[in-house]
């Protein structure tokens, strides 16, 4: 176990940003845990020692918003989400991880400024109907194979289910089921792939109490700002999430 303390001190940030945003703003921010702990460990370390915090952060979440979500879109996520999950686990060795933060980071920046532009009436606002199921179905594939590697299925599932325009509590609470389940899935492959040691376990359980603190201090966070700001917040974390995301793998594929 790592007794540097810089490497403490990201792994306190991760889990700070990563518990507050699963708790309060539908897990936006999620996809900077990996990075920044991998700024002082190995990215397949950081993505080992997040995952079971992220399982204990689920569980926390599951209760503080039991019954707040919405069925119909669970239906829906999750079995694409276990595909997109198959999928990771099959190409581990395939891929290369900034090759997912870039792809990730385009797909939200994209979506997420597209927003912003129609927002600030640079682009007209169209009226059209919700997308239907398969474009959620097909994002949270895309979410399920980028939250395998790097813990990074936020943006793809903020492509899904932002458009559904849900209320706060609805869209918060259905995140962290969809979280639960996905995390849960990634155990038996990340054993597989031989991602676990006692030394990532041991890590893992001394920040775990943390994690439960941030998920409630998300919560608590959620119930007193309004729809508009939390949406606001949503898309705002999303771009600048994505375009870190971005940076992160063109810097590490250029260097």
């Amino acid at each position: 176990m790592s007794t540097e303390p810089l490497f403490w001190l990201s792994a306190v940030a991760a889990v700070l940003i990563v518990g507050i945003s699963k708790g309060g703003f539908g897990g936006g921010l999620g996809v900077v845990g990996v990075p920044l702990l991998a700024m002082t460990t190995s990215p397949q370390s950081a993505a080992a020692i997040l995952l079971p915090i992220l399982i204990v952060m689920d569980m926390t979440g599951l209760h503080g918003w039991r019954g707040r979500w919405d069925r119909e879109q669970l239906r829906r996520l999750i079995p694409a989400a276990l595909f997109g999950i198959v999928l990771g686990a099959l190409s581990f060795h395939l891929f290369s991880e900034d090759g997912i933060r870039i792809l990730i980071g385009v797909i939200g920046l994209v979506f997420g400024t597209s927003w912003w532009a129609r927002q600030l009436g640079w682009l007209s606002v169209l009226s059209r109907p919700k997308p239907g199921p398969w474009h959620t179905r097909g994002w949270a594939a895309v979410s399920g194979f980028t939250s395998f590697g790097v813990h990074a299925g936020g943006p793809p599932l903020a492509v899904a289910l932002l458009p559904q325009q849900l209320p706060p509590d609805r869209y918060a609470a259905t995140t962290v089921v969809f979280f639960t389940w996905v995390n849960l899935s990634k155990v038996v492959p990340y054993y597989w792939l031989d991602q676990f040691s006692t030394e990532i376990l041991l890590t893992a359980a001394l920040l775990a109490p943390l994690g439960i603190f941030a998920v409630r201090l998300g919560i608590l966070v959620n119930s007193i700002i309004s729809e508009v700001l939390f949406y606001r917040f949503c898309y705002l974390f999303l771009v600048l999430v994505s375009a870190r995301l971005i940076f992160i793998g063109l810097t590490n594929v250029f260097r």
